[in-house]
């Protein structure tokens, strides 16, 4: 016990003195390096738009990412994975977060469990490499979630945008321009950069298919490519399209709506109906012990 609190103690140094060494070499550099390490604009369409805190926490650990053993934490899908999250992480942060998470409740199993060593250290680095993998797909699924619900309203605009006679493209650009800032947004401006670089305008359309893997965007897409290989009014199928994805998020609020008396059922069973329990026929049971009831 005593061991495992110092082992903590001395963590909790080394990463303290290792971020203040990282602020001050940050501080003493001149303007030029630091103009160079900002990214450039066409780059800030996949990137995120500012630091955040778990950026902060991971930086003064950037060494670990030059390990080639640190490479094995990672999957093949994990590139796939982090650009549909909307790139919260680099692919070397997100091995630092990995290693960190394995270490950090490595420290904790062995500061608060007792007993077998061996199956603690098993049991917490299972739990500390799969805690990066559950934050990574929460990202995912609320990142899906906010395209899914801003998806009718783009197709909406795109639709007005077209009907003015806007070729497809410029009415993605005027959504872009308008619309909040939101995924949908930067991942049809990521469409737009695309298209300008030279990409066809299909290829585009399938790339934005793949890189957001969301089922209601890649029907959109493949609605888009086949009135574009049939000839047909893009007006039309960007109509069809938003009523159609219109009523299938109502179809998902419903079947949710439906599920919610099932999911309450545990909350209920095991904590509201004991609590309801213990209040009615608590004072009836200490009445009967004490031999205050006589039938």
């Amino acid at each position: 016990m005593l061991l495992a609190l110092i082992s903590f103690t001395v963590f909790i140094s080394v990463y303290t003195l290792a971020y203040q060494i990282y602020l001050y070499r940050k501080r003493s550099l001149p303007w030029s390096e630091t103009a160079e390490a900002v990214p450039a604009k066409d780059s800030v369409a996949i990137a995120p738009s500012g630091e955040n805190v778990l950026r902060g926490l991971l930086k003064p650990f950037n060494f670990l990412g030059r390990f080639k053993a640190a490479g094995s934490l990672v999957s093949r899908s994990l590139p796939s994975k982090l650009v549909r999250a909307g790139m919260p992480l680099s692919i070397v942060e997100f091995t630092i977060f990995k290693i960190l998470s394995i270490t950090l409740v490595l420290v904790l199993c062995s500061i608060i469990l007792r007993g077998n060593k061996i199956i603690f250290a098993a049991v917490g680095s299972a739990v500390g490499f799969i805690i990066p993998e559950i934050w990574l797909s929460m990202k995912i699924k609320r990142r899906h979630l906010e395209i899914r619900r801003d998806l009718p309203s783009v197709i909406d605009l795109l639709n007005l945008c077209v009907e003015a006679s806007l070729d497809f493209m410029m009415a993605v650009e005027r959504v872009v321009k308008d619309f909040k800032k939101c995924p949908l947004t930067d991942e049809l401006s990521e469409l737009r950069r695309e298209t300008q670089m030279g990409v066809s305008r299909r290829e585009a359309l399938r790339n934005l298919s793949h890189r957001v893997g969301l089922t209601e965007l890649s029907s959109f897409v493949q609605t888009l490519l086949q009135a574009d290989r049939m000839g047909s009014p893009m007006n039309e199928a960007l109509k069809i399209q938003s009523e159609e994805i219109r009523m299938r998020y109502f179809l998902q609020g419903e079947e949710a709506a439906l599920k919610a008396p099932i999911k309450l059922l545990f909350p209920l069973i095991f904590f509201i109906l004991p609590a309801v329990g213990a209040i009615v026929a608590g004072p009836i049971i200490l009445q009967f012990m004490q031999g205050g009831i006589k039938f």
